[in-house]
């Protein structure tokens, strides 16, 4: 039996165990990296990835057995989904934030990152000076905005770093199958979503549980595009960026009627008993009507959950439109 944590995604499961006829494409392969065009002569022999929410995306393509090492997990493991065993299996570096050095003890030769995701030119770990060393990368794409202009996000911005991996990993038709599958969800959700009139104001809160400045999101990030589809509108959508520094002084005047909260390494209790008992914030709306949604990193930073994501928000802001 399937656990109900992964029904959503049985009939790519049933791929990534060999059933329903996938097979390996033929090497080499060239895919978009940011802005260049990275060939595989071959699928990666030792790859690597960087973080929770690519780390769920590799998980759920069924290539945890081929990992060399995950980094950016320690405290968040109990987040990732996976059959029983899986995750505890994973060899794990204690790295949050990773170095080049770091990542060369586990000896990969390739490496699924991104930036503010693991790259950082600060701390030498670059696809420029892994490439140096033999190492080869993918980036995440949504990220990419942070060394250049990108397309405006959007789901084939997630899309397209799945049929990436696929291409790289010779399971092409198993990334396929799950694109598919994530256009008709999608779909189903803007249906009706997509013709509502009054959209609730809406804020991703990260790193709310202090007095410090929050961490929210711009309109480049995943979660604002998620919270678009889901029919609401994200206060920051002015900003041009994925995730930014925000103060309270401006989340008090733009006032949101809904707050995303992350259920990452902090637990999401203390930031909501954080919003709630702060006096400067208890005449915004969201935090007057206890309207918070919890939210994963992975489910709100681009991964294999997003979808989950959607459509537990869209429910949330428009239960009307998802009456029986």
């Amino acid at each position: 039996m399937i656990p109900f944590c992964l029904r959503g995604l049985a009939p790519i499961l049933a791929l990534a165990t060999g059933i329903g006829g996938a097979h390996a494409q033929d090497h080499p392969v060239e895919v978009a990296n940011c802005f260049e065009t990275a060939r595989f002569a071959a699928p990666p022999k030792r790859p690597m990835v960087h973080d929770t929410n690519m780390t769920q995306t590799m998980l759920d393509l069924g290539l945890a057995d081929r990992l060399v090492a995950v980094s950016g997990i320690e405290g968040a493991e109990h987040r990732l989904i996976a059959p029983p065993g899986v995750v505890a299996a994973l060899p794990r570096l204690p790295d949050r934030s990773p170095t080049l050095e770091a990542v060369l003890s586990a000896d990969p030769d390739f490496l699924f990152a991104g930036w503010s995701y693991g790259f950082s030119e600060a701390r030498g770990l670059t696809p420029a000076r892994l490439a140096e060393i033999g190492v080869a990368t993918y980036t995440l794409r949504e990220s990419c905005i942070r060394v250049g202009p990108r397309e405006p996000i959007s789901m084939d911005t997630l899309y397209a770093d799945l049929s990436a991996l696929g291409d790289i990993f010779g399971i092409a038709d198993r990334a396929g199958a799950m694109v598919v599958d994530f256009r008709r969800r999608v779909a189903a959700v803007t249906d009706r979503t997509g013709t509502v009139a009054e959209r609730p104001r809406v804020m991703y809160c990260d790193q709310c549980h202090t007095d410090g400045a929050p961490l929210s999101v711009g309109r480049e990030g995943m979660t604002s595009l998620l919270m678009e589809l889901a029919g609401g509108r994200n206060i920051f959508d002015d900003i041009p960026n994925s995730y930014v520094r925000v103060s309270w002084e401006e989340m008090v005047r733009r006032d949101p009627q809904w707050i995303i909260v992350s259920d990452h390494r902090v637990p999401a209790e203390a930031a909501i008993r954080h919003l709630t008992e702060a006096p400067q914030l208890a005449d915004v709306e969201a935090v007057r009507k206890r309207q918070f949604i919890v939210l994963t990193y992975a489910e709100q930073t681009p991964s294999t959950r997003n979808v989950d994501a959607l459509e537990r928000m869209a429910r949330t802001l428009h239960p009307e439109r998802f009456a029986p």
